[in-house]
């Protein structure tokens, strides 16, 4: 579905949320992104933390857990879930879900949007799915920051407009073309 510009005044300030906490504390994404942390953190401390604590519990009933490398490798591994889980606390405790704002033809987060390199022609999908330390980008699969070059360049941009980004040792023009649904 094509989204169309039905007013002229500036739509970008709608998108920025009101913030009752420090706007540094607050970390914006899509609400997709959203649910997968959720997930993620749903899973660790449900499912990952009894596989962890079994496996500990098997490594400890083998005796001696000085020269016991099950245990170490369990302990090791109940380390990096509980530092995952905290850090999945900490974000989801940050984040503030943006909306779509479907009345206008500017880029935002949980947009998708088709673009085309202007010096090549190639053309790419990519949707903005929130800041860096959200840790919902995966440029591989077209899952862009608006920390990263490209997705400052396209946050705030409008449809048909050509953005240009700076890529350290050259600048890249893209056309934003159309929104996809």
């Amino acid at each position: 579905m094509e989204k169309t510009d039905k007013s002229k005044s500036s739509k970008a300030t709608s998108r920025k949320p009101t913030l009752n906490k420090k706007s540094e504390d607050v970390i914006e994404l899509d609400r997709e992104s959203y649910e997968r942390l959720v997930q993620e953190y749903r899973y660790r401390v449900d499912v990952l933390r009894e596989e962890i604590a079994s496996e500990l519990a098997a490594a400890i009933e083998l005796g001696d857990i000085s020269e016991n490398y099950g245990y170490t490798l369990a302990m090791e591994k109940k380390d990096m879930n509980e530092a995952r889980i905290a850090m999945l606390e900490d974000l989801l405790s940050k984040a503030k879900i943006v909306e779509l704002n479907i009345s206008d033809s500017v880029v935002g987060i949980g947009e998708t949007v088709e673009i085309q390199n202007l010096e090549n022609g190639l053309k790419k999908i990519v949707t903005l799915v929130g800041e860096e330390k959200s840790q919902s980008a995966d440029p591989l699969r077209g899952l862009i920051s608006i920390d990263s070059p490209v997705g400052k360049a396209l946050y705030n941009a409008k449809v048909g407009s050509v953005v240009e980004v700076n890529l350290g040792n050259k600048v890249v023009r893209y056309k934003i073309c159309r929104f996809v649904s």
